[in-house]
């Protein structure tokens, strides 16, 4: 499979149209289990989707204030709490271009956090880890 037949993947299994616009992304529940499970590969190649396609708007640092609250948490509990904090920033946001990106980081992030146990945390840290890395390699805002 060539680079463009994988970016077309990437595309369509994520959800989102291919513009970047965030208009109708929802995020590949099998995908983030793979991840999850420890697919170092999918991580690589979904992360890097989001961050060049989904969130590339986004702001780098408020991407690396969710980063660093999930890099602090020792139980799947704990980011319970960031839930909030992430839609905190969601409705912070006034213009609604941005707003629907941010409400497909917060779409993401809700469906991780339900998904990660004991046993996956450290693969969800990785996973918010790559994506801010990815969205800085890309030139993200």
């Amino acid at each position: 499979m060539n680079f463009n037949q994988r970016s077309q993947n990437y595309r369509s299994a994520a959800g989102g149209r291919s513009d970047g616009s965030g208009a109708g992304f929802k995020p590949d529940e099998q995908r983030i289990e793979k991840i999850l499970n420890g697919d170092a590969v999918e991580l690589n190649e979904y992360t890097k989707y989001l961050a060049e396609h989904e969130f590339k708007d986004i702001s780098a640092s408020q991407l690396r204030n969710i980063l660093n609250a999930v890099q602090k948490a020792k139980t799947p509990l704990d980011l319970q709490f960031l839930r909030y904090k992430i839609a905190y920033t969601v409705g912070k946001q006034s213009v609604k271009k941005m707003k629907e990106k941010y409400e497909n980081l917060w779409k993401l992030m809700e469906i991780a956090i339900r998904r990660t146990n004991d046993k996956n945390l450290e693969m969800f840290q990785n996973f918010v880890e790559a994506i801010v890395a990815y969205h800085k390699y890309h030139g993200g805002k």
